[in-house]
């Protein structure tokens, strides 16, 4: 039974350093940048980031609310309602489109504004510059 046990554990026995070595190409990439800055610069450059990535969606909430509005005047029939007249409805409506249109254009002119700054190459330069 040991000589059973031994014979299995053995086994067939390869050389894998040498076969691996024939057959594999290295290649070395161990260049390294260090970047020593101050934790105020850091702060300064997440707050741009932060406000370039909120630009990107805050144009949704004046655009949802402003094609809802829009689909309520061409869609809905006013009436007199809660003791104010269906004019008076209309209106507010159209107050409240004119409202979103004005709030999407600012976001809109802001992602514009900021369209190129949430890249992971000008976060990293912003943080290397000395003088800003």
């Amino acid at each position: 039974m040991s000589q059973e046990n031994d014979t299995q554990q053995q086994g067939l026995s390869i050389d894998f350093g040498d076969e691996l070595s024939k057959n594999v190409t290295i290649h070395k990439n161990v260049n390294q940048e260090i970047i020593i800055t101050t934790a105020d610069k850091i702060k300064l450059v997440l707050i741009n980031t932060r406000e370039v990535l909120t630009a990107q969606r805050q144009w949704w909430t004046p655009a949802g609310l402003l094609i809802s509005f829009i689909a309520t005047l061409c869609t809905a029939e006013f009436k007199d309602v809660l003791g104010m007249s269906k004019d008076y409805w209309q209106a507010l409506f159209s107050f409240l489109s004119i409202g979103a249109l004005i709030w999407l254009i600012v976001t809109l002119r802001k992602l514009y504004i900021n369209r190129k700054g949430a890249k992971l190459d000008q976060i990293v330069e912003q943080i290397k510059l000395k003088e800003e």
